[in-house]
């Protein structure tokens, strides 16, 4: 969602394979592959970085050995990750882009759907409501 940004902090409620948190696609998408060998599909960021998600890490578990291509699949992954700082100090929440200061309200939302011209694109309607998101934000939202 447009609207809906996610801050990532160090503290542990943001899933690793799960959540959307590098690169606009969540790791069991972007790595489906690997996402099915996993042992621990729910394991947070803050979990796989503190165990080490270095190619070679203890993070990386499965559930049989890689074949060539995976582990190849693997070190592109650490490699990406390989830049990647968390700040401790920072919770990770949702912040609403319309209202960053107050956050999210109803109201903001009524408004912002209703008025015209309040939506310049036709896809950020869209996304709204038909973007993929965990259960618990789209009943939120």
């Amino acid at each position: 969602m447009k609207n809906v940004r996610r801050v990532f902090g160090g503290r542990g409620s943001t899933f690793f394979w799960i959540d959307d948190w590098l690169g606009g696609v969540p790791f069991w998408v972007q790595l489906s592959r690997l996402f099915d060998l996993a042992i621990n599909k729910w394991a947070t960021v803050h979990g796989m970085e503190h165990r080490g998600w270095v190619d070679g890490g203890g993070a990386w578990e499965w559930r049989r050995r890689l074949l060539a291509w995976e582990e190849e699949t693997v070190s592109e992954c650490a490699s990406l990750l390989h830049n990647v700082v968390l700040q401790d100090h920072i919770l990770d929440r949702w912040r609403w882009i319309l209202d960053p200061i107050n956050g999210y309200s109803i109201k903001e939302t009524y408004t912002y759907l209703t008025t015209a011209g309040g939506h310049s694109e036709r896809g950020m309607f869209d996304d709204l409501w038909k973007k993929q998101v965990l259960l618990k934000v789209y009943v939120f939202a």
